[in-house]
C-alpha cells in the first residue's frame, strides 16, 4: 500500500506550483554549477554566466556580428562585421582582432588554425563566399557557392562545410561543389541558422523562424523536429550546441533591438526525444535577445574546440 503524503494537500499543490514557476521563469536547479558564454544580438553584448558564482559574471558590449567559438588559450572568438575578435573568457577583455575584411558575416576557426570568414557577393566573387585566412590576414583560399544570404558555417569531420542560407542547408566541398542539400520546412521564410552533422549521418538544423530543430536524413528528407512548449515562446532558433549527454541546447532569439529581455525563455535544452530537459530565463535587466550560447561544462578552454563526428564540441590538441 502506498504511504499517505506527509504534506497537507494545499502544501503539495503549492510546492508543485513553485517548481513549475522556477522551471519556466528561473534557472533550473538541474545544473547548479553550469557555466556559459552568451551572445546577445539585441544588445550587441557578450557575457559570461556562472550559476554557482554570480560574482564572476560579466557583461560587455561588443561589435555586431555572428557566432562564437572557443579558440584556446582561455579565449572566445566572436565574428564581427570586419572579421573577428578574441576575448578572455574570465574577463571579457579583448586580446586580439582581425578587422581587415569589411562585409564579414560570420567567422569560425578551422582545425588547421586558420579562420574561415563568410560573406555575400564579397571579395570580388558572387554568391556565398568563404575566405580562409591566417592570423596575419593572409588569404589562403577563397571558394564561392551560388546562393543567398548565409548564416553560420561549420567544418564537418570530413573537411566539407555545412552552410545555412535562407530556407536551406547545404554541404559544400573546398572545391566549391555542393554535395548535399535539404530544404527547411517553415510557414515563413526561416533564415536557417546552424547545421551540424551527426554520427548516424543525419543533420540537425536550428531552423530560425521555423522555431524548431529539424532533423534530416542523408538523403535530405525531413525525419523529425523538436520545439516547444508554448510557455517558452518559441520564436527563432539560432545558436546550437550538442552536449556530451546527447542533449541539444539552442538559443531562442526573440527580436532585434534592446526591448526583448522579458520575452520568451531564451535558452532551451532538449533531450533527443524532444523533451525540454532544462531552460534558463534571462534577466530582462541584463539581456534582450540571445543569439548564441556555449555551455562550458566539461570543456577545457585551453584548447580550440570544433565539432567532432558526433556534432559535439571537442578539443583540437
Amino acid at each position: 500500500m502506498n504511504k499517505p503524503s506527509i504534506l497537507p494537500k494545499k502544501s503539495g499543490l503549492f510546492f508543485l506550483a513553485l517548481i513549475l514557476v522556477i522551471s519556466v521563469f528561473g534557472q533550473s536547479t538541474d545544473y547548479p554549477n553550469r557555466k556559459m558564454l552568451l551572445r546577445d544580438e539585441g544588445l550587441s553584448q557578450l557575457s559570461y554566466v556562472d550559476l554557482a558564482n554570480p560574482s564572476a559574471n560579466w557583461y560587455l558590449p561588443v561589435p555586431a556580428g555572428r557566432d562564437m567559438q572557443l579558440v584556446g588559450g582561455g579565449r572566445v572568438l566572436i565574428g564581427t562585421g570586419n572579421g573577428y575578435e578574441e576575448r578572455e573568457i574570465t574577463t571579457g577583455n579583448k586580446v586580439s582582432e582581425m578587422a581587415a575584411f569589411a562585409g564579414t558575416l560570420t567567422a569560425h576557426r578551422l582545425r588547421n588554425g586558420h579562420t574561415l570568414l563568410s560573406g555575400l557577393n564579397w571579395q570580388g566573387k558572387q554568391g556565398i563566399v568563404l575566405l580562409e585566412v591566417d592570423a596575419n590576414g593572409t588569404v589562403f583560399k577563397t571558394v564561392a557557392f551560388a546562393g543567398g544570404y548565409p548564416r553560420l558555417v561549420r567544418e564537418t569531420n570530413s573537411g566539407t562545410f555545412m552552410i545555412t542560407s535562407d530556407d536551406s542547408v547545404f554541404e559544400g566541398t573546398k572545391a566549391g561543389e555542393v554535395i548535399w542539400r535539404a530544404a527547411v520546412a517553415s510557414k515563413v521564410k526561416p533564415h536557417v541558422w546552424q547545421a551540424l552533422r551527426l554520427a548516424n549521418g543525419n543533420t540537425v538544423v536550428s531552423g530560425g523562424y521555423s522555431a524548431n530543430l529539424q532533423f534530416f536524413s542523408p538523403g535530405g528528407k525531413l525525419i523529425d523536429s523538436i520545439t516547444g512548449p508554448a510557455s517558452v515562446n518559441p520564436h527563432f532558433f539560432s545558436g546550437l550546441q550538442i552536449l556530451q549527454n546527447g542533449h541539444f541546447v539552442v538559443a531562442n532569439w526573440q527580436g532585434h533591438g534592446p526591448k526583448f529581455g522579458a520575452s520568451g525563455v531564451q535558452l532551451l535544452e532538449y533531450t533527443p526525444d524532444g523533451k525540454l530537459a532544462w531552460s534558463w530565463k534571462q534577466d530582462p535587466e541584463k539581456y534582450s535577445s540571445l543569439q548564441a550560447v556555449i555551455i562550458l561544462d566539461g570543456l577545457d578552454t585551453k584548447y580550440l574546440h570544433v565539432e567532432n563526428e558526433k556534432g559535439m564540441l571537442a578539443p583540437v590538441k
